[in-house]
Parts: C-alpha cells; structure tokens; sequence
C-alpha cells in the first residue's frame, strides 16, 4: 500500500500509475484517469513541487517537444520495502555463523561511519548551543528527524526517527553505540533520558550547560 501523505487521491492513482507502467505523458496520464489534460497538469505541478516527479523530453519528430513523466527516487521511498527485515535476517546470520563479537564488530564500525556523518561540521570549538544545533541539523538530514531544545539548565537533543528501529529493538547494542557517538561529538555529559526502542516517541538526550563537579 502506498503510504498515504496525499489528500488528493487522484495524486496518489498518478504515482501508482507511474510506478506500474513507467513514465507517461500528460495525454496519457489524462486518457488512463479520464480526467483533463489542465486538470492532470494542475496534480503533476503539485507532486513536482513536493519532488515526487520530474520529467524528461520524448524523442520525437519535428514539432513542439513532449514530455514523460516519472517517478523520483523520493517517490520510490513511498511505497513499502523490506529493507529492515532483510537487515535483521542478514545480522541474524551472522551471529549464527560467526558469534555474537562479529556483530559487535559491526555496530562498532557502524559508530566510526556514524562519527564520519559530522567530518564536514567543524564541530570543534564551536559553543555547546551551536554545536549542538549543527549535530541536530545533520541527523535530520540524514533522515533522523532530530530538534534541540533548550532549558535553563540542559539541553535536550530528541530524535523522533529511528532508522534502525527494526534492528535496534532486537540488538539494543545499535542504541548503545548511538550513545557513544554523541558522548564524543559532544565532549559533555550525555545522558539517554528515553528511547523510541522502549516505546517512547522519541530517543531523547539530556546534555547539562554546566559539567558535573
């Protein structure tokens, strides 16, 4: 089933169409939805504004050029994969055949690369507010959904997506190394206050203004 973030089912009838039989024109689309070719144009305008298709030209001959209409990759991602599943087998596998150090040699690479995220922020020496708004604003790029909060005495750093969400409740060591990585970004004491894995909303992480005496 498509994921539904549209109001407007004719929207989603486009992607499922584009999705089944590849790129089509505005005649097209029309002729298959029994709508017009304004009315059509008027839906494409609004899925490319939201970057769920582009198009290219249509070879053909000499006259006014025609475009096909397709499918980014953002809306590929609307539809349901089994990544996480296939994810949980694969790790599962491994322990299976090689021990349960093997998967925590994984998780521990899975931190270096996690660390390497952050290269290009130039975290060092930047105030605890602003480094933290930097670290927030690269998880949420890479699709972690993450904001900072601030009181009068911590902040808080919540996490609202787990990417890992499938594997992490199964081997609890993902949430862990998460932990460390924030631990060295941050240079402060970080505390995990909740977590998405225990069936809170959000993986929450406490960080004082002030270190401990």
């Amino acid at each position: 089933m498509l994921e539904q973030i549209h109001t407007n089912p004719t929207r989603d009838k486009i992607i499922y169409l584009l999705k089944k039989k590849g790129p089509l024109s505005v005649e097209e689309l029309a002729q298959e939805l029994r709508i017009t070719s304004m009315g059509i144009r008027q839906h494409l305008l609004s899925l490319e504004k939201k970057g769920y298709i582009d198009y290219v030209p249509r070879k053909q001959g000499i006259g006014r050029p025609a475009f096909l209409y397709r499918l980014t990759s953002k809306a590929q991602n609307l539809f349901p994969t089994m990544y996480d599943e296939f994810l949980l087998d694969v790790f599962q596998d491994i322990e299976a055949s090689n021990g349960r150090q093997k998967i925590d040699d994984l998780f521990a690479r899975h931190k270096v690369r996690f660390l390497n995220y952050f290269q290009d922020a130039q975290l060092d020496g930047k105030p605890l507010r602003e480094r933290l708004m930097t670290i927030a604003d690269v998880l949420s790029r890479k699709g972690y959904l993450a904001e900072l909060v601030e009181s009068n005495n911590h902040f808080s750093l919540r996490i609202f997506n787990c990417p890992l969400l499938r594997l992490s409740s199964v081997y609890k060591d993902a949430c862990r190394y998460h932990l460390e990585v924030f631990r060295e970004l941050i240079g402060k004491e970080v505390n995990r206050e909740s977590c998405i894995v225990e069936g809170d909303t959000s993986c929450t992480y406490v960080i004082p203004k002030k270190s401990s005496p």
